[in-house]
């Protein structure tokens, strides 16, 4: 009874902060809000920069999207495999929106903060593990909470301990590095 109170709680809290927060969901996996950059100009890994005032397209994971994941520590594999498959998917179909969907027009990099182990340099991602902030330690605890109310059996299973990272991805590397190529284009055509 306490556990399914707690998910409730937690559903409604996640539904009220995309509401305040303006996140709109774009598929079966992700969902974005968008904000102005307020850093320092900062070099991205494929040299292009990002400047203060620079849309950013902030990227959410829709937990609704794991509610069908097995709890049997067997299938974690194969729940590994259909969030890589979700993910690329999702990728692959930005790649082919952004230039006609008037929401992305003027975002110059997506961006997110995860718990999830980092792995993504060789599709285009730059990576950075966020330091031991008071801000960063509220993520933390908040991540472990996520894990255990939606998803208990990574988080029985989880070894190594929690550690947001900071995941950003270029207009031009998820051009180059998720839009279908010319002669895909022609097979999807025809």
């Amino acid at each position: 009874m306490k556990s399914r109170l707690v998910y409730r709680f937690m559903c409604w809290y996640d539904a009220h902060w995309r509401r305040r927060h303006g996140v709109e969901k774009f598929d079966e996996l992700l969902s974005f809000s968008f904000e102005k950059y307020a850093g320092e100009r900062r070099i991205m890994n494929d040299g292009s920069w990002i400047e203060p005032g620079d849309w950013l397209a902030i990227l959410h994971f829709n937990r609704e999207c794991f509610m069908n994941s097995s709890a049997n520590p067997k299938d974690y594999l194969r729940n590994a495999f259909r969030f890589r498959k979700l993910l690329l998917s999702s990728f692959r179909q930005l790649a082919q929106v952004i230039n006609a969907n008037e929401k992305f027009v003027t975002v110059k990099a997506f961006h997110g903060v995860s718990w999830i182990p980092p792995h993504g340099e060789k599709l285009g991602f730059l990576i950075e593990r966020l330091p031991d902030s008071a801000l960063n330690q509220v993520r933390k605890f908040y991540f472990k909470i996520l894990l255990k109310v939606f998803f208990p059996h990574i988080a029985t299973a989880e070894k190594n301990p929690i550690q947001p990272h900071a995941y950003w991805l270029t207009r031009n590397n998820l051009l180059k590095n998720f839009a279908p190529e010319p002669a895909d284009e022609l097979l999807i055509r025809q």
